[in-house]
Parts: C-alpha cells; structure tokens; sequence
C-alpha cells in the first residue's frame, strides 16, 4: 500500500503514514470486541504487506471494550509485521488499561503508552 492509503473496518481507520508508520485509530462511541480486534488485525497485515513497520495504535477517548479483548494476544499474528508498537492513550484510564494490557500480554517487539501522538511518533522512529 502506498503512503496515504487506508483501510476503513468497523472498529478502527488504519492509514500508512507518509513516515511509513502505520496508524491505527479507534473510532469513538464503540464497544471493542474480539471479532473487531480480528478486524483490525487483518487489515494490520493488509497494509503492512510484509513488510514490518512502526504501528501507532491511537485509542478513542470513551473506549469501552468487552473483558475477552483484554486477554486475547494478536501479537503473533502481526509480529512478523511489526518494528515496534506505541499506543496513544487519550485519558488516564485509557493509560492505565493499556499498560495493564502490555504488562498482561508480552509482545515479540518493543511496546510504548504515550500520552500524545508526538511523543509516540518520536518513540517510534527511534525504534529500528
């Protein structure tokens, strides 16, 4: 996928960056469930072909999410594809449950919670 495309899925719009980072941001007023996590993944590996790549993962400020999404690891299913992964968290609960998530679930690749995009793009093209 050339830089500036997207792939638009229930829960989330992932865009290749023209930096080459992959970000994916949830939408607002949804409930995140593992079908939708599914989604998402697919289309992670869509856009980064096979080619691993930086992903920034943005959350919506009101995420809601039901309990299996906490426990499901799609770490392997996207690791091939994956540099590293830093998450924007947009409200301190969001901070705290994705650093739970990251603590819980031990990614194959370096992981990040920052509190704003430029913090995470800054991390991310540290990362190599």
């Amino acid at each position: 996928m050339e830089p500036g495309g997207t792939i638009e899925v229930r829960l989330a719009v992932l865009r290749l960056r023209p930096d080459g980072i992959v970000e994916i941001r949830f939408k607002h007023g949804l409930v995140t469930d593992v079908a939708g996590v599914e989604e998402v993944v697919t289309a992670r590996r869509r856009i980064c072909r096979s080619e691993p790549r930086r992903v920034m993962v943005v959350l919506a400020p009101d995420v809601d999410f039901e309990l299996g999404t906490t426990t499901t690891d799609t770490a392997p299913m996207v690791a091939d594809r994956t540099l590293a992964e830093a998450t924007v968290a947009t409200t301190a609960l969001n901070g705290k449950l994705a650093r739970m998530y990251y603590d819980y679930i031990k990614h194959p690749y370096p992981t990040s919670v920052h509190t704003t995009e430029e913090d995470a793009v800054a991390w991310l093209l540290q990362q190599t």
